[in-house]
């Protein structure tokens, strides 16, 4: 048994073994016959492409190949003659300076004439290159500069200013400040500016600085002061910008009346400046207070109405006849007509106040009916079975307003604060039937079966005429009646003596 076993175990071996002897012999065989095929293809490949790549060789050599070969040989000779040069300083050294200079010389003017097409070549590589670069160097460096005009007037200096919008906006300034009585102040600004550009560190002069020194060259008696600009126009100066300050302040609070929540500014450009003003120009608090509180005159559009003749018009707006004639460029007639299109003129404060408010009020929401039908009662039935109720929403407004006259609004919130009840109504639907076919036979029929007496005649009673039969007995309520002809309803309902009646 043991026999056996070793005996397969050396046949299995042995089968291995031939089986990779076979395996290395394929591979072996492969690969050459793939070498060989690889060879082959080479040689195809370079005797087809041999024409082509003679060809480039070609026009490599007779363009850029001679210039190639031309510096290698170029930069041999330099090499070389550097290696000569260094053998000849070393020469001249042991003789002085002289010997050394002279030789610096004799070996530059040699190595120039050996190599003149080399180092005009260089030079005409290079310099363009350099050009380019010191082009770009210098707009870098001036385009990071600031630029300003400097500022002179009447030959003296001032100082460095942006542009000349800043002179010009100056020289406004000087206008406004000097409104004064020329009768008792003969002071003369004299503008002769004179600007020269210059490269600043980026501090320019601002205008009303400009003003001030322009003020300054004047020959009137000046002094510091706060100027009120509304609108680019000088009102006038007080010689404490505090005192400014609280009179536009105090403004703002008499048009907010107390008012918590309001919001106040001025409708104008308001703008306090501090500088140099002629004396002449500047008033005091109390005066200029008044000014700001007082009013002006604004022409505005009126329309005309029914009833209105320049007359009326002319007292209803505290103006005479001929003012109102020549705020119109005295084009009113004798007459005018309802439609027409007039001017006249209003005070108008001269600081307009805009007032921002928020205002809060309630708005009713309408309720709705709601219409409920029941087939068991007839077309005629209604009921109401809940009242309605009107519901109630609380509206939040942000009010704009200017001088006291509204001009816009704008909804910030709505809230319901109580929600509308719907009123409901049941009305019947059903069809009352019809008993007769509403045709008059001409005979009459007794109208209550089940009574027969006559109460009431048609006759006089109790000092009157009785215009009719009254029918009773006992248990009369609630007994049929029934018409006595045939016949169309045309009215039902209470009569006043009649009582009900049906007709």
């Amino acid at each position: 048994m043991l026999f056996e076993r070793a005996s397969h175990k050396k046949r299995y071996k042995t089968a291995m073994a031939a089986a990779h002897v076979r395996l290395c012999r394929f591979l072996y065989v492969a690969g050459i016959q793939n070498m060989r095929l690889l060879k082959r293809v080479k040689r195809r490949f370079c005797r087809f492409a041999k024409p082509f790549s003679d060809y480039l060789k070609r026009i490599y050599i007779s363009s850029v190949g001679v210039s190639v070969k031309k510096y290698r040989d170029e930069k041999a000779s330099i090499s070389y003659g550097i290696s000569v040069a260094k053998k000849r300083f070393a020469e001249a050294k042991k003789y002085g300076v002289p010997h050394v200079v002279k030789e610096f010389f004799s070996v530059a003017n040699k190595s120039y004439k050996l190599h003149k097409g080399f180092f005009t070549a260089v030079f005409n590589i290079t310099l363009p290159i350099l050009s380019v670069l010191l082009l770009a160097f210098t707009v870098n460096y001036w385009s990071g500069r600031d630029f300003g005009l400097v500022l002179e007037n009447s030959g003296e200096h001032i100082g460095v200013i942006a542009d000349e919008n800043t002179y010009e906006k100056a020289t406004r300034l000087v206008s406004q400040r000097m409104v004064h009585d020329s009768a008792q102040d003969d002071a003369k600004i004299a503008f002769a500016p004179g600007f020269k550009l210059a490269v600043t560190d980026g501090d320019y002069l601002t205008s009303g600085y400009v003003c001030d020194r322009l003020i300054k060259q004047s020959d009137g008696i000046i002094e510091e002061a706060s100027g009120l600009y509304v609108d680019g126009q000088m009102v006038g100066a007080v010689k404490s910008s505090a005192d400014m300050r609280y009179l536009l302040q105090s403004l703002l609070n008499a048009a907010k009346n107390g008012g918590k929540g309001i919001t106040a500014e001025f409708a104008q450009d308001v703008e306090v400046v501090s500088g140099l003003f002629p004396t002449t120009s500047i008033i005091s608090t109390d005066s200029m207070g008044k000014m700001l509180s007082g009013t002006s005159k604004d022409a505005v559009t009126y329309t005309v109405k029914d009833g209105d003749t320049v007359t009326s018009i002319a007292q209803e707006h505290s103006m005479t006849v001929s003012q109102l004639n020549a705020v119109n460029g005295n084009s009113l007639g004798d007459s005018i007509h309802p439609g027409d299109l007039i001017k006249i003129e209003v005070a108008v404060p001269k600081m307009s106040i805009k007032l921002y408010k928020t205002e809060t009020y309630n708005v009713s929401l309408p309720y709705s009916t709601i219409t409920k039908n029941d087939d068991s009662r007839y077309t005629d039935y209604s009921q109401v079975i809940t009242e309605g109720v009107n519901g109630t929403k609380k509206c939040t407004d942000k009010v704009c307003t200017v001088n006291g006259v509204e001009t816009s609004r704008e909804n910030v919130s709505t809230v319901v604060t109580q929600q509308p009840v719907d009123k409901v109504v049941l009305t019947g639907t059903k069809k009352k039937p019809q008993t007769g076919s509403g045709i008059s036979s001409g005979s009459l029929m007794w109208p209550v079966p089940s009574l027969h007496t006559i109460t009431t005649y048609f006759t006089w009673r109790w000092g009157s005429f009785h215009y009719g039969i009254d029918i009773s007995g006992p248990s009369a309520y609630g007994k049929t009646i029934v018409a006595a002809d045939g016949g169309t309803v045309s009215a039902a309902g209470w009569g006043g003596g009649y009582g009900n009646r049906v007709i």
